[in-house]
């Protein structure tokens, strides 16, 4: 299977053209991630948010256990406490969500800033590049044989401009039906060259 013409020009035009969707893709990679940054810095609240809830947990804790020394009532004192302590563990899940939110929504939007670009050229390019391996393929994978050339020549005759051929050849028809090599040959090469594929020689 051909992915690049023999002809210098159309070859290089496809190279560049590999070179620009890899370019392209990298550049917007490069975006994605920018952006995934960007909204990442939403969840800056969340460390702080977490930091507050273990310290007051941790601080409600050590307090509910030093007021259980206290004669007679350090039970009945201990609630209050263990309830404050409880509202930092809700602080350090509020500070969970927040992240795990922030990081869901990062992940779409620089999914979709990124992927919707990169999807698009891509199946542009994709769609052009086997188009043209298609057709490559269609006008023969293989022409060393000169059955090949011969159809070829023939189907020059019947889709090119007469007065192309005739300045190519000076009687088109006659050279194939006469099966000289040099114009059939030449008659091929004009209709691959639609392509920028060559005949084997």
């Amino acid at each position: 299977m051909r992915w690049y013409a023999d002809a210098p020009v159309r070859r290089t035009r496809q190279v560049a053209a590999d070179l620009f969707v890899l370019g392209w893709v990298v550049v917007w990679v490069l975006v994605g991630r920018w952006v995934f940054g960007l909204v990442m810095t939403l969840a800056a609240p969340a460390d702080p948010l977490r930091s507050a809830g273990t310290g007051l947990q941790t601080r409600m804790n050590d307090v509910a256990g030093r007021v259980t020394e206290i004669p007679l009532v350090g039970d009945d004192l201990q609630a209050p406490f263990t309830g404050a302590a409880g509202v930092g563990t809700d602080l350090v899940t509020a500070g969970d969500r927040l992240e795990g939110s922030v990081t869901t929504v990062a992940w779409l939007v620089s999914l979709l800033s990124a992927g919707t670009p990169i999807l698009v050229v891509v199946l542009v390019w994709a769609l052009l590049r086997l188009a043209w391996v298609r057709r490559a393929r269609s006008l023969g994978g293989e022409l060393d044989d000169p059955e090949s050339v011969q159809l070829l020549a023939l189907r020059a005759l019947v889709r090119q401009h007469p007065r192309r051929l005739q300045r190519l050849v000076p009687d088109p028809v006659g050279a194939w039906t006469s099966g000289d090599p040099e114009a059939l040959r030449a008659l091929a090469d004009l209709e691959l060259a639609e392509v920028g594929l060559r005949a084997r020689r």
